[in-house]
């Protein structure tokens, strides 16, 4: 390529040797003794008519500065047209293919001078020459005109082939641009495929995390309120009340597996947790597992959305089996519940054995989970509701754990009314 600078360009190693071969060629042929009534050219003849025609693509501009010394020096010297004459016509026709803009023009001038001067040079020094100028009057303008003529015509055959070269060069770079937009359009489309992959599975992964925190909701709820009312039958003595309490835990194991396929079938609350009827609901079944519930309600009774309906039922759930497996036995739970113009407060209060560590002052999540090696119960709590921009604390003070909910309204459904 044309190093932008100087006189000459850059070629490939391969193109240079060609040019080489191809000026040994023409040397040969300059030298050898074809008996075409042309003079003999002279060695520095040859010599220079051999280097123009290997620096004819290196340096275009170079090579026809050579040509034209060497037209020169003929016409100077007196000497008739030789072989190495055709050097000039591979320099045009090399220069109309491979120059700059400057240098084509150049060539195309140069023909024309060229042209001229050999045939006014041919029409003193060239018999034969001469005695076709003398013929008809249209023979003699096609010989006046024929080196001119020629010299033009090599050069157009150039600019033909620039121009052909031109078009396969952009045919070539349009479709390697194809090509490489082919490649990048496969590569994003891969890399789509696999984001979106990545997002299924993502979503796949939070869906059955989600499920298995609601199962676990649900089933430790559950099992806390059956297995309180199952300890409490031994010290019944009336049989009716036995049958109470049997029925009432068949009951909340039969409400629990509901719930249960209801989650694991992935339609969990299409109606369940958006009324606030659910949630005393919650606190009745706590209160026929036998534990005394304090429950008050605050403020106008609302519905909440889906998402925010089904967190509030969730996190009264785990916040009353929190209760029943580590309050103290026999001691009452408090449940207030309040509504507020932008959210609901769920407050759980129960005495603790006093052996029970302490917080300390104020509310805060104790880092330990309520339900021992489960990974869930209060941390559970607080990102379930932090996702819903929310917020869960909970600690002990003078041996009462207290756990506070804050759950926003649903701005896609929930209501405050």
């Amino acid at each position: 390529m044309r190093d932008g600078r100087g006189f000459t360009r850059a070629l490939s190693p391969r193109s240079i040797v060609v040019d080489l071969a191809w000026a040994l060629v023409a040397a040969l042929v300059f030298l050898a003794p074809i008996d075409l009534e042309l003079e003999h050219a002279s060695l520095p003849a040859v010599a220079a008519a051999t280097l123009a025609i290997a620096v004819r693509r290196m340096s275009p501009s170079g090579a026809m500065l050579i040509a034209v010394a060497l037209g020169v020096v003929q016409v100077l010297g007196g000497e008739r047209p030789s072989l190495v004459d055709i050097a000039l016509f591979v320099v045009v026709g090399t220069v109309a293919i491979v120059g700059t803009r400057i240098e084509v023009v150049l060539a195309g001038v140069l023909s024309v001078v060229a042209g001229v001067t050999a045939s006014l040079y041919l029409s003193r020094t060239g018999y034969r020459y001469l005695l076709l100028l003398n013929g008809p009057r249209d023979q003699a303008a096609i010989v006046l005109a024929a080196p001119a003529l020629a010299l033009l015509s090599v050069w157009a055959v150039g600019l033909a082939a620039r121009a052909v070269r031109s078009q396969v060069r952009e045919s070539v770079r349009r479709a390697d641009a194809e090509a490489a937009a082919s490649r990048a359009e496969e590569v994003a489309s891969r890399a789509e495929a696999v984001a979106t992959r990545a997002v299924d599975e993502a979503e796949s992964e939070r869906i059955r995390a989600d499920i298995a925190r609601d199962v676990h909701d649900v089933v430790g709820h559950s099992l806390a309120v059956i297995i309180a009312q199952a300890d409490s039958v031994p010290f019944l003595a009336d049989e009716a009340r036995i049958r109470e309490v049997s029925a009432t835990i068949a009951s909340t194991a039969r409400s629990s597996l509901v719930e249960v396929r209801q989650v694991l079938g992935h339609i969990d609350g299409s109606d369940i947790g958006t009324d606030p009827a659910s949630l005393d609901a919650i606190v009745q079944g706590i209160r026929e597992a036998g534990v005394a519930v304090d429950h008050s309600v605050r403020g106008a009774a609302g519905s909440l959305g889906h998402e925010t309906g089904t967190a509030a039922r969730r996190v009264l759930q785990e916040m009353l089996t929190n209760a029943l497996r580590h309050g103290a036995p026999g001691g009452s739970v408090t449940v207030r519940e309040t509504w507020r113009s932008a959210d609901l407060v769920l407050e759980v209060e129960n005495a603790v054995p006093s052996a029970e560590p302490a917080v300390g002052e104020g509310l805060g999540i104790d880092p330990r989970p309520s339900t021992a090696g489960s990974g869930r119960g209060l941390v559970g709590m607080q990102s379930r509701l932090a996702a819903l921009g929310g917020s869960f604390d909970a600690a002990v003070l003078d041996a009462v754990f207290t756990a506070r909910a804050r759950i926003p309204f649903d701005v896609h459904g929930g209501t405050n009314r």
